[in-house]
């Protein structure tokens, strides 16, 4: 148990658990151990999916290194925030986000990357551990910068899979490298030619034409990065057949996912609570609702009027995907505030190595970003995996050549 909020006792306490997998080699010393956090924010490290992947990834690593699966605190078992309208998605966003703060009371400030780091230092101690190494996929590796800010001495290496910097409340690298991805992928591809930008262009117009919200074709295209490129040529594909005149295959892609994840795989009630209160906002996060509304509005006015490109200004900015105003209703920070998660000035010590990896289509964390992280960081090397998206490692831990690069950095530290 930990409390909710170092330094407010009355808030009492919350659970954060985690699970050791020691290594296949018993007979010989550890190598060392290495603490890996899922990301999200909201996945459960300790969930199956997850730990499959992870540990077929790190494959021969393991054989005398250790391994804990950290459920940061409100996912998993720790305590997962269970905020039912939220999680089922039954209920428009905003008011779902409303309830779950009022759910979480007082102890919603308790929910930041900083809290949890410290949780993750006190399971180490209570393991009697030295250094470590940290792995970290997408806001895991946000989550790991927050840990080198706290407790960089405890740190013996840090790998960022998929790297987010976090420090851009406008999130203007997912359009951008949502497109890039798209034309790199046809690129790539020896099933597709032409301009499949300029195809989804004209999707877009025709959908204009029509009065078709544009809603899920915007979130497929930032989320494309996922499953990389083969999410960018379905897409095209889609594409083609809907401007042939059979919209079918392009209807399927872009229709709903009923019902929301599992609990104790993903906690949407954390996430929110981590979007909300550790990362940057459009607006005073102090400032009463009014407030809020008229410097959101004043901050989208200073974007170049072609930014939102094929998309309208407006049905981009509007977008569930573009992540511009889920946490308008959010409570504002207790009295003096939160402290950030990583101080904008802050660059790492020169003690311990760093790893910072990139899918060169990825648009959920993109190769710009990667090297923005890499800048905190003096003794940091980036990889960028060659035609391949968001956490490749995971995904395709078989296939990825990003596997080898993370196995290699371990073994040489």
């Amino acid at each position: 148990m930990v409390p909710v909020r170092r330094g407010r006792p009355a808030l009492g306490t919350t659970k954060v658990a985690f699970a050791v997998r020691h290594r296949r080699d018993l007979r010989q010393p550890s190598l060392g151990t290495i603490f890996a956090m899922d990301g999200g924010p909201g996945y459960a490290s300790t969930a199956k999916p997850y730990a499959s992947s992870l540990i077929a990834a790190l494959g021969p690593i393991l054989r005398r290194r250790d391994l804990v699966l950290y459920d940061m605190r409100g996912t998993g078992l720790s305590d997962a925030i269970d905020c039912p309208a939220l999680q089922a998605g039954l209920i428009q966003e905003s008011i779902a986000i409303g309830e779950c703060a009022n759910q979480l009371g007082p102890s919603f400030a308790g929910y930041t990357s900083g809290e949890a780091a410290d949780d993750m230092d006190q399971v180490r101690r209570a393991l009697g551990l030295g250094k470590i190494f940290f792995y970290g996929d997408s806001y895991g590796t946000f989550f790991g910068q927050a840990y080198a800010v706290r407790h960089p001495g405890t740190l013996r290496g840090l790998i960022l899979d998929s790297a987010y910097p976090g420090n851009d409340p406008y999130y203007r690298t997912l359009l951008p490298a949502g497109l890039h991805g798209l034309r790199l992928a046809c690129r790539y591809s020896s099933t597709c030619s032409g301009d499949p930008v300029a195809r989804l262009t004209r999707v877009v117009h025709a959908f204009h034409r029509a009065d078709r919200p544009t809603d899920s074709l915007i979130g497929f295209l930032l989320e494309a990065g996922t499953l990389a490129p083969r999410s960018y040529l379905s897409l095209d594909d889609g594409d083609r057949q809907f401007l042939e005149g059979e919209p079918r295959r392009l209807d399927r892609l872009l229709a709903p996912e009923l019902g929301g994840e599992k609990l104790s795989e993903y906690s949407n009630g954390l996430a929110i609570a981590i979007e909300c209160n550790d990362y940057r906002a459009l607006w005073d996060k102090s400032a009463p609702f009014a407030q809020r509304i008229a410097e959101l509005s004043a901050s989208v006015r200073k974007l170049p009027r072609d930014f939102t490109a094929p998309f309208g200004r407006k049905e981009y900015l509007l977008s569930t995907a573009a992540r511009l105003t889920p946490c308008l209703y959010w409570p504002a920070p207790p009295a003096g505030g939160l402290p950030p998660a990583i101080p904008s000035d802050w660059t790492a010590p020169r003690s311990f190595p760093t790893l910072v990896t990139s899918g060169q289509v990825d648009d959920v964390t993109s190769v710009r970003e990667a090297h923005e992280v890499a800048a905190r960081f003096p003794r940091s090397s980036v990889y960028v995996v060659p035609d391949r998206g968001h956490v490749s490692s995971l995904y395709f831990p078989f296939h990825s050549p990003e596997v080898g690069v993370i196995r290699r950095f371990i073994a040489a530290h």
